[in-house]
């Protein structure tokens, strides 16, 4: 089985918590059509639907809410591991503050 990429799981997350395409396009600043495409793309890779058409939107189907509980999992996952990294591993340096276009110094105090 070939591995599912982090960009379509994202994807599908989206259009499962907006509860269809065009919300989560917009709100992945994709178009419609992408989004709908890799929707597609997933579901064939998976073998399985994962939404149903209810009225002007979608519905998860049984497989798509197991999916989307993974995927919630995951990203959490990945977010918690981004920020132990951050917090752990980075070194400790104040931010870096510019007003203009061009910073003059390495560090705003």
């Amino acid at each position: 089985m070939r591995s599912i990429d982090l960009d379509s799981l994202d994807i599908f997350r989206t259009v499962a918590t907006e509860g269809g395409v065009i919300r989560a396009a917009q709100k992945l600043n994709r178009v419609q059509s992408n989004v709908t495409t890799r929707i597609k793309q997933l579901e064939q890779r998976l073998g399985r639907p994962l939404f149903r058409k209810q009225g002007r939107g979608l519905v998860l189907s049984p497989e798509g809410e197991l999916l989307l509980s993974y995927a919630q999992r995951l990203f959490r996952h990945a977010d918690e591991a981004e920020t132990f990294h951050v917090r752990c591993w980075c070194p400790s340096r104040p931010p870096t503050r510019c007003s203009s276009t061009h910073c003059r110094s390495g560090y705003a105090k």
